[in-house]
């Protein structure tokens, strides 16, 4: 009985999460770079290479470009963006045809670009970890209340589209 009024209580909500997904990119990353300071991991040589430079900054602005259309993708169906808000419908068109987080997508595009350029191995090394986390605390709570919320529209949803890719 509890549980269930928690649930009515968070779908009127939004699925709420512990602490927010960006923070959990930034902390991963930013360990990354302060163990590399310590111990330093690195992609190629020192020097500059615009190969790597160019192909990191190519990830990185296609990762923001696809978090930005999931973001107004979510913004013309007038549904909740953020996790603290409830969310009206379940998007399945713009990004969210081929992915059912095009937002994190992007999130681990723009983190793998920022590594490539910052020729640091260690934050590769903890995107994983991140990803991991990500699942488990973000991803299975926002699934949790869309399931309670949408129930079998967005079962259909999930058996069409991939969580990631």
């Amino acid at each position: 009985m509890r549980f269930v009024a928690q649930t009515r209580a968070r779908t009127a909500e939004g699925p709420g999460t512990p602490f927010p997904p960006l923070l959990l990119f930034a902390a991963g990353f930013l360990l990354g770079i302060w163990i590399h300071s310590g111990v330093a991991l690195a992609l190629r040589p020192a020097q500059p290479d615009a190969f790597w430079t160019a192909a990191g900054a190519a990830l990185g602005i296609g990762g923001a470009a696809l978090f930005a259309w999931g973001m107004w993708t979510f913004a013309v169906a007038r549904t909740g963006i953020l996790l603290q808000r409830a969310a009206t419908k379940v998007v399945s068109h713009g990004p969210y045809r081929w992915t059912r987080n095009p937002m994190y997508v992007g999130c681990v595009m723009i983190y793998f670009g920022v590594a490539l350029m910052a020729n640091s191995v260690w934050p590769m090394l903890l995107l994983p970890a991140v990803v991991v986390l990500l699942s488990e605390f973000i991803i299975a709570r926002e699934e949790q209340y869309m399931r309670a919320t949408f129930r079998e529209s967005y079962d259909a949803y999930c058996r069409r589209v991939r969580r990631w890719l």
